[in-house]
This record gives C-alpha cells, structure tokens and sequence, in this order.
C-alpha cells in the first residue's frame, strides 16, 4: 500500500489523504482551523505533514487526544440541540426566534432574511389550504 492511498479514519470520518493534517482534521464537526492547528502542534506533529504521511502511532495519539479533551461530532450535536430546545421551552426571544425559523441573532427581517421568511411563508399557505 502505498502512502497515497493510505486510507485515515477518525471518528468514522475519512480524511483525504493528499490534504495537509491541519487541514483534513477540520473536515470533523466540532474541529475548527484554530483547534487542528492547536492539536498538532501540542502533539509535536508538523503543520506541513499530509494526512497519508501520518505514522500509526501519531494517529493513536490524535484520536486519543480529540476523545479525551474536545466534544466533537454525535455529542457535540445533542449538546447543541439540547441547548436550543432549552431556548424554546424557556420562552425567550432566541427560543422563538428557533422555533419560528426566523434569524436568531438580531438581523433585521423586514428586507432581508429571504430564505427565512420564505420557509415561514411556504408553511402559512400549506396551514391555510
């Protein structure tokens, strides 16, 4: 097997192997720019290595520094959706905003927001039919 079509699977995401680590890692939900650069530079792995590049050991070393520090993937998104639920049922303004599609974070709706309003318009005309 040669290193170019060596396959590296994270967490049940595959990384493309021709894509520098720092880069490939961030292909994970919950791993951003910033945090793969942090990784790999705390494990001593160079920011200029590609993923087919990767030693065994290295990706032992990866796999178990993401699971014991960072919330990524299946948890990070009941995290998410546990937090917007708990908006929702509070009652406040964030919360409506979520459960009426609408933009959450004070963006004006009057002119913009299209995609938004289109969705709430295409669902009045289906209650009203």
């Amino acid at each position: 097997m040669t290193n170019l079509t060596k396959r590296v699977v994270i967490f049940g995401v595959s990384l493309p192997s021709t894509k520098l680590l720092s880069l490939a890692l961030t292909n994970i939900y919950g791993i951003g720019p910033y945090l793969s650069k942090k990784i790999t530079a705390e494990l001593g792995i160079s920011p200029r290595m590609k993923v087919a590049d990767i030693t065994e050991k290295q990706q032992y070393l990866l796999i178990k520094k993401i699971k014991d520090e960072i919330q990524i993937e299946g948890n990070l998104k009941d995290i998410i959706k546990s937090n917007i639920q708990r908006l929702i049922t509070n009652g406040s303004r964030r919360g409506f905003c979520h459960r009426n599609h609408l933009p959450v974070r004070g963006q004006r709706t009057h002119t913009n927001a299209r995609t938004a309003r289109r969705v709430i318009m295409g669902m009045a005309r289906k209650i009203k039919q």
